[in-house]
């Protein structure tokens, strides 16, 4: 199996650090990753408990398998990114001080802003049970499109081959939908009028969306699209 043969591929290397590193049980809670000065102030607002889980904890751990695994897709966005910190610690202070039933971590996600992204546009346009589908469907594809790399001989970065071999359940998938979902429903609610301007305006756009059956292509090349984008609405260019 292609899989089996990365890891032994990567076994062989002659570092004792990258051997160790990696194996199957790469323990990803060891890696972490220093906020954005712009998220600096929603890790303020959080609770101990919250941002520990965010940082250390479970959300973190997935957060960083699911940043490793899809790494490289989608294109930087340095001007969303500064822009969305600044406007999701708004939102978390907010939230605070109006007892508002914040969703707590943004999934550890200035780990990994992008799957944070990306998990919310999917719990916006489908159900909970649908987005989680194809959340399963999006990891398992993505694992076999490194593996076929594997196969053609193609060199496959340490921290996407690590990720390759994790294992990342339903129920894990299941819950980050579920945080993204809180999110939206916090930010929606902090923002309402602005949020149906919003909406009134995307009704007027016609906005290029990927076609084709394939779920994963369809989805990807979406979130793409979507984050560059914003990125480029942000940064005032056309």
């Amino acid at each position: 199996m292609a899989i089996g043969r990365l890891q032994a591929a990567l076994a062989s290397a002659t570092n004792e650090v990258t051997v160790a590193a990696a194996n199957i049980n790469f323990d990803f809670t060891l890696i972490k990753c220093e906020a954005p000065k712009e998220y600096q102030a929603l890790g303020n607002v959080l609770s101990k408990r919250r941002k520990e889980n965010a940082e250390f904890g479970s959300s973190h751990v997935l957060a960083r398998q699911l940043g490793a695994l899809f790494d490289g897709i989608c294109p930087s966005a340095p001007a969303l990114l500064e822009a969305y910190g600044k406007r999701a610690s708004e939102i978390a202070k907010v939230a605070k001080e109006t007892s508002e039933p914040f969703a707590g971590t943004l999934f550890g996600e200035y780990t990994a802003l992008h799957i944070h992204l990306l998990a919310c546009l999917l719990a916006r346009v489908w159900t909970a049970q649908e987005a989680v589908a194809i959340w399963v469907e999006l990891v398992s594809e993505r694992k076999k499109s490194i593996a076929r790399q594997v196969d053609k001989g193609e060199p496959v970065p340490f921290a996407l081959a690590a990720a390759v071999g994790q294992d990342i359940s339903r129920p894990q998938l299941a819950a980050l939908d579920a945080s993204a979902r809180a999110w939206l429903r916090t930010a929606d609610d902090i923002f309402r009028r602005k949020q149906k301007q919003l909406d009134l305006i995307l009704k007027n756009l016609e906005l290029p969306m990927a076609g084709g059956s394939a779920v994963f292509s369809s989805v990807i090349e979406t979130w793409k699209i979507a984050v560059e984008t914003m990125n480029k609405l942000v940064s005032g260019q056309p």
